[in-house]
């Protein structure tokens, strides 16, 4: 069984239920700003020169850009590969090194290669600093994944959007910093989020899922489909941006800028008005912010374009945190190793943002190429998009992952019923109040009153339970309640 959803002794000590225990360590929310500074470590990578520096020191090599997203793209197939045999990668203490180790090396080792190599072994040094780069990046993000799939925290959206928010933050320090200083703090961030996801080891996992879960109910090839086509607009719109910026050097600045201040939104909505369905608040903004973006570089003039460009790069960011959350609960369902599934849908997103970065560059470099082709390539991708949102994986189909089969009831009193969840899902003494209540079909406000707390605590309770039992709204945990906590419970 995956180490990182097995309950830790203290845990399972401090598991509440009807013998009223005393309740689990609280959860440090903020480490989980840990994959800020991996995503800023990226954005410094891919949006300035900082990492890949224009030369003309290699001119047999083409674009550099394509070489770190090819090797990149390859070493996530490599962490794939590895993961039946070596997840969970984050039960090693030798990864969290490996993977940190290797990113900054390979941030000082690229640059360093472009600005002083000279030659086929000065393409072959930044060659070795482009894989380092390409298996650290791979390694650290799976971890998280791993990390992401066991927390027994509710709120998982929240802070993956937190972290993002954070992510600017971080990436606007080091945009404004010169090349070299650049280059020193970029190298410095991924070892500081691997430092950080090994302090996340002592954070409450929720117990292994007790809800079945048939894998071949859910449709891989059309969601991992509906990844690639997004990810291939989204790398083909973002090779051609230089071709709109008309010389603005912070062209892309002002982009980051807008998009970072629209996930900085949705963050604080998501903190003042919670959602009981997070998977569904992070789908929601993806294709409208794509479809809106690619249509508004086109209607708008030169000096505004940016806003185009910004929200397609919003809607891919909100795709990796909703990839990042739906698939690590699949897994956990599943009781599949997140590495394997988290790893593939990835894998998915990265192949087709080489794929479209790559026509773009042919693009740009053929003797065809004309305003007007790029045009018809932006309403191509529009069209692509639109079709993914209402055709190939809907609002409906992210329902369907998270659904229950149907399975003979259990003919138990609602205390019994929750009482067996109790127990399977490793619930606090509180949680198990506030799950009578709700089986019951009692109100957020009903149970404010009941148990004299809180609504935000309230609300807090709630969206724990949802992630403890690994359901995301209020029928699939009726149902759960209803069926009498499916499956047999792995605190006995």
């Amino acid at each position: 069984m995956d180490k990182l959803v097995q309950a830790r002794p203290h845990e399972r000590r401090s598991a509440g239920g009807a013998g009223g225990a005393e309740p689990r360590p609280r959860f440090s929310g903020w480490k989980l700003l840990g994959l800020g500074f991996w995503q800023a470590w990226w954005m410094i990578s891919m949006c300035t020169d900082t990492l890949l520096p224009t030369t003309d020191r290699y001119p047999f090599a083409g674009n550099t850009t394509i070489w770190v997203l090819v090797l990149t793209t390859l070493g996530y197939l490599v962490v794939v590969g590895a993961s039946r045999k070596l997840s969970p990668f984050s039960a090693r203490r030798s990864s969290y090194a490996l993977a940190g180790g290797l990113a900054a090396l390979g941030t000082l080792v690229v640059p360093f290669a472009l600005l002083h190599g000279q030659g086929n072994s000065g393409f072959a040094l930044f060659l070795a600093g482009a894989l380092a780069i390409a298996l650290g990046n791979a390694l650290l993000l799976i971890m998280w994944g791993e990390l992401w799939s066991a927390l027994a925290t509710g709120r998982v959206g929240r802070h993956l959007y937190a972290s993002y928010t954070f992510a600017f933050v971080l990436f606007f320090i080091g945009y404004l910093l010169p090349q070299p200083a650049s280059a020193l703090f970029a190298a410095a961030l991924p070892v500081i989020s691997a430092a950080v996801l090994y302090a996340c080891r002592s954070e409450p996992r929720r117990a292994p899922s007790v809800l079945p879960l048939d894998i071949r109910s859910i449709p891989f090839g059309r969601i991992l489909l509906s990844i690639l086509v997004i990810s291939i607009v989204y790398g083909l719109s973002q090779g051609l941006a230089n071709t709109f910026s008309s010389g603005d050097s912070a062209f892309i600045a002002k982009a980051l800028v807008l998009a970072g201040g629209a996930i900085a939104a949705i963050t604080l909505s998501m903190v003042i008005a919670p959602s009981d369905a997070e998977p569904i608040t992070l789908y929601r903004p993806v294709v409208p912010a794509m479809v809106a973006g690619l249509i508004l570089i086109l209607l708008l003039g030169e000096q505004l374009r940016f806003v185009g460009v910004g929200l397609i790069i919003m809607g891919v960011y909100c795709l990796d945190m909703f990839m990042m959350l739906v698939s690590t609960d699949v897994a956990f369902r599943a009781r599949l190793p997140i590495a394997l599934t988290f790893g593939v849908v990835i894998l998915a997103a990265r192949v087709g943002t080489l794929i479209g970065s790559t026509a773009a560059d042919v693009l740009q470099n053929a003797g065809f190429w004309s305003d007007a082709l790029r045009s018809d390539a932006f309403l191509l991708g529009t069209l692509a998009v639109a079709l993914v949102g209402m055709l190939f994986f809907t609002e409906t189909d992210v329902r369907r992952l998270y659904a229950l089969p149907t399975v003979p009831r259990i003919d138990l009193s609602v205390e019994e019923k929750c009482a067996r969840i109790v127990a399977a899902c490793g619930l606090t003494q509180r949680e198990s109040e506030v799950l009578v209540l709700l089986a019951r079909g009692r109100s957020v406000r009903y149970i404010c009153d009941e148990l004299s707390i809180a609504q935000g605590t309230a609300k807090h309770h709630v969206s724990n339970i949802y992630r403890k039992i690994g359901v995301f709204d209020r029928q699939g945990l009726l149902d759960t309640i209803e069926q009498g906590g499916v499956g047999k419970s792995t605190w006995e």
